[in-house]
């Protein structure tokens, strides 16, 4: 084995060597690091607290089928008057109003689907929600229920 004083350092020492910087190149280096940052921030994230956020839409039960606002008013018990069908459009004509279904009819209050709708819409808006509990309840059921629950969902 040779000598100390004659083995030269590696290339790759050398070059391991701290440079010594400013502290004008630090502050630069710095400045643009900040920036870049800034625009990352600015591309990534659109809301610094909640009265930025935009509201959340409702639902549009207008277009949801008769059925299924039928099923939410039985379900919530909300006692709206059953839906207005094409059969009682039909009776209200002129030649409708004289047979005995108008006459069954006009005991039964009915609205029209805007109308159900509307008050479906109403209801749905003043319910308070906890998301968290619902959630928490949905992954218990689907941890702990037998197949029925999985299949059917």
């Amino acid at each position: 084995m040779p000598p100390r004083s004659q083995i030269k350092d590696s290339a790759s020492e050398s070059e391991a060597k701290p440079n010594t910087t400013s502290r004008a190149a630090n502050k630069a280096r710095n400045a643009v690091a900040a920036a870049a940052q800034l625009e990352l921030l600015s591309k990534h994230i659109h809301s610094n607290g909640p009265k930025d956020q935009q509201p959340i839409d409702p639902l549009d039960f207008s277009s949801m089928h008769e059925d299924a606002l039928r099923r939410y008013n039985k379900k919530y018990d909300l006692q709206l008057p059953e839906v207005q069908s094409l059969n009682d459009n039909i009776l209200q004509l002129e030649l409708g109003k004289k047979s005995c279904s108008a006459k069954k009819a006009a005991r039964v209050q009915k609205i029209s689907k805007q109308d159900l709708a509307m008050n479906v819409q109403k209801h749905f808006l003043a319910m308070n929600v906890r998301e968290n509990e619902i959630l928490a309840g949905f992954l218990y059921k689907v941890k702990n229920q037998k197949k029925d629950f999985k299949l059917t969902f």
